[in-house]
């Protein structure tokens, strides 16, 4: 039985948003430990945006998401995120806060970042507006959305941030892995990249990882 697996993401990601599911019932089952690291693939570019050419290609992959994962996408999100070419396309400030989150209790950030993605896909919120992410912090983990600021804006967090950053471009780079969502079995050697078929079929994560030698 595999121990540990480190699961990365981007919360702007839509498949990796239909992987939830899966990774959440690992978690949840304690067949192993889940070391979630988002890896800043939409971060960093503050004036992207989604056109109507992308938006198309978007709107084809999330209906393939939703069919293999049963996560919703709602009208709310293709009318108010893909629908406005002035919404920014940069995970920065969600990744950001996700950081905070593992900074202060990393048994939650999986919870976190299905709150955000909720925030997007469901609601069809901004998740580079401050104020709609730590609404969403406060209203899933606890405190108050001003606490949440106070811990996003702490003296401490880059530097934790970038330490959490180099993890993932490593994790990224001794698998080979070119996108998200990657499953990671770490090794003495070289790590193995799992197969991302296993975050949608019907065979459960812990099953999949038991069965490994």
């Amino acid at each position: 039985m595999v121990e540990r697996v480190v699961y990365l993401y981007d919360p702007l990601c839509g498949w990796c948003y239909g992987s939830g599911p899966a990774i959440r019932a690992l978690a949840a089952s304690g067949a192993c430990a889940v070391d979630a690291l988002p890896t800043g693939l939409f971060a960093g570019d503050p004036h992207r945006r989604i056109d109507a050419g992308f938006a198309r290609h978007v709107i084809e992959a999330d209906a393939r998401i939703e069919r293999m994962s049963g996560e919703p996408f709602s009208d709310a999100y293709r009318t108010q995120v893909l629908g406005d070419p002035t919404m920014p396309f940069d995970s920065a400030r969600a990744t950001l806060a996700l950081h905070a989150v593992a900074r202060w209790d990393p048994a939650r950030e999986l919870d976190a970042l299905h709150s955000l993605q909720r925030e997007r896909y469901v609601h069809g919120r901004d998740l580079a507006d401050w104020n709609v992410i730590t609404a969403a912090l406060a209203a899933t983990l606890g405190d108050t959305a001003a606490a949440w600021q106070q811990r996003i804006e702490d003296a401490g967090l880059p530097a934790f941030a970038a330490q959490r950053d180099a993890a993932a471009r490593q994790w990224m780079q001794s698998t080979g892995a070119r996108g998200v969502p990657a499953l990671v079995q770490p090794a003495t050697g070289r790590p193995r990249a799992l197969p991302g078929e296993w975050l949608f079929g019907p065979t459960p994560l812990a099953q999949h990882l038991a069965d490994l030698t």
